[in-house]
């Protein structure tokens, strides 16, 4: 589970991550632990880079996910669930996700 206080990100930007599909499609690779570069991030939910840059700009502003060496994306630390975990804390909510697809 996480160790992030579910003050760290705020509802408002939660309700804000969580209210496009394209965006649950992106949490749910994100969810399987790979760290992904946008132009895989794409391919695998089915959008262009370019609009999947801007998804992963709206998860940065949030706090939920983090750009690192190589430009790769992944959960925030306190957020990625444990390797087979399919729940997702982020404080206001717990995620049921299917990460086995």
């Amino acid at each position: 589970m996480s160790n992030i206080p579910p003050s760290v990100i705020p509802l408002e930007n939660l309700a804000l991550l969580l209210s496009d599909p394209a965006r649950w499609a992106i949490l749910l690779e994100l969810a399987k632990g790979e760290p992904l570069p946008v132009k895989e991030l794409a391919r695998r939910v089915g959008r262009t880079p370019d609009m999947t840059s801007k998804h992963m700009a709206v998860f940065r502003d949030a706090g939920v996910a983090v750009v690192g060496y190589g430009r790769l994306y992944q959960l925030a630390p306190g957020l990625r669930p444990e390797p087979g975990a399919t729940t997702l804390d982020l404080g206001h909510c717990l995620l049921k996700l299917d990460t086995r697809q």
